[in-house]
């Protein structure tokens, strides 16, 4: 059993972001999600249209899936003129974290095949 001192100094750890993080997980834990990161993270000039067709999903579904990783704060739409850009949130540390991660990924697979 811990005491009560043990159990406070393993509280510390939390933070105010935890609640954030696990809800940028949850939102990437959909396959649609994250590749649609994924795709934003190679190529950040893309419409909606394109990352639909891409993806082989309607275009409201696509839509859907921008508007969810937008309110998880994972990107931010830019408008030129009447087509819509996703980019990357990258002032969010998570997605800068997620980024290097992805690339490692693809490095490690470019090693093992």
């Amino acid at each position: 059993m811990l005491n009560a001192k043990e159990i406070e100094k393993n509280r510390k750890i939390f933070s105010k972001s935890d609640k954030s993080i696990a809800a940028a997980f949850k939102v990437l834990s959909d396959v649609n999600r994250y590749r649609i990161f994924r795709i934003l993270a190679q190529q950040p000039k893309l419409s909606i249209s394109n990352i639909a067709q891409i993806l082989n999903i309607s275009l409201p579904l696509a839509s859907q899936h921008l508007k969810i990783l937008a309110q998880a704060d994972l990107l931010q739409k830019e408008r030129d003129g009447k087509k819509i850009f996703p980019k990357l949130e990258h002032s969010n540390p998570f997605v800068q974290a997620i980024i290097k991660t992805i690339q490692q990924a693809q490095q490690s697979q470019k090693f093992t095949n």
